[in-house]
């Protein structure tokens, strides 16, 4: 009787080189049953899903938190330029009386996330005329309004939240130019 030739395939045991994985029986056992862990180990996926996805994971969440500060930055400064703004165009008496207490409440009240701000936020108000030529750094110390008819500016700057581990603290800061009126 004549084997079919897929059956003449199965049984048939071929010789494989000296470096592959085979099971046949070699003088050195042990150092074939370690080739055979070995290949066994090397051709096991299992797990191998959930490895990949720990580097993509984290590749992932950094870029994600990464936008998330971006935007945080973003919105902060815009929120601050624009609570300036409108410190600066009179929509709050408080700027002409020279409250800087209700004027730090309102800037305060526009930004987003941000800790403690009434006691962090640095806010700073003076004649054009009295600031250096070069830049200068807002101290948050002066807070005048000048007089009628008088170029005024007004500066602050201002932490934002951090929510990427590791990174330093980021700080916003924005100005307004006005006269006031007579």
């Amino acid at each position: 009787m004549k084997l079919h030739r897929s059956w003449q395939a199965v049984t048939k045991r071929r010789a494989r080189p000296a470096g592959s994985c085979s099971r046949a029986f070699r003088p050195g056992h042990f150092r074939g049953k370690l080739r055979r862990s070995a290949c066994a180990f090397g051709a096991d996926n299992a797990g191998a899903t959930a490895v990949e996805f720990g580097f993509i994971g984290l590749l992932f969440l950094m870029v994600l938190m990464a936008i998330l500060q971006f935007a945080l930055v973003f919105l902060s400064q815009m929120n601050l330029e624009n609570a300036l703004s409108d410190a600066a165009t009179g929509n709050t008496a408080a700027t002409y009386a020279n409250n800087r207490t209700e004027v730090v409440e309102r800037i305060c009240g526009r930004l987003v996330l941000m800790d403690n701000c009434q006691s962090r936020l640095l806010l700073e108000m003076q004649l054009l005329t009295n600031y250096a030529a070069a830049g200068q750094a807002i101290a948050g110390t002066v807070f005048t309004v000048g007089a009628a008819k008088e170029m005024t500016l007004i500066r602050a700057r201002a932490p934002v939240l951090t929510v990427v581990p590791g990174l330093p603290q980021l700080w916003i800061q924005g100005q307004a130019l006005f006269m006031r009126p007579a």
